[in-house]
């Protein structure tokens, strides 16, 4: 699994928690949507910290979409690594990619896409892609 991690430039870590799990005696779907969030923050902090609200920045980085694709059940106790990179750079968005890895199955149990916008909050309006976080990005994931 080490091997597999080494393509990522960011790799948050999730210790299972035993309220993590369901009546189903596996981690709940929407657990996975929270972790994502934490390993999409974690990656823009990584972006010379684009993940800062509009007091630092022109615009903020928002979620418009996200899907999970659930492959291998995940049950306490476990270590979760989430890999994330960008998949692609879109003219209004930007689509980032985590894999998730269970270090007591040794495999991948799930993958999210997250939908990256930004939004500009004095205009109060969705902005395209700045070139400066397209470059921050290229050098970030050496494109």
């Amino acid at each position: 699994m080490e091997e597999v991690l080494k393509e990522y430039k960011v790799v948050s870590t999730i210790k299972v928690q035993w309220g993590d799990m369901d009546a189903y005696q596996h981690v709940n779907n929407v657990v996975y949507v929270r972790w994502g969030e934490n390993a999409r923050i974690d990656y823009l902090h990584a972006l010379k910290d684009f993940a800062s609200g509009p007091e630092k920045n022109d615009f903020t980085p928002i979620l418009g979409f996200q899907s999970v694709k659930y492959i291998y059940p995940v049950v306490y106790p476990d270590t979760i690594y989430i890999g994330t990179k960008t998949e692609e750079i879109m003219e209004d968005r930007i689509v980032l990619k985590s894999f998730y890895y269970s270090e007591n199955k040794k495999r991948l149990v799930a993958i999210k896409i997250h939908e990256v916008v930004l939004f500009d909050y004095k205009k109060q309006m969705k902005i395209l892609v700045p070139q400066e976080l397209i470059h921050a990005i290229n050098q970030f994931e050496k494109r």
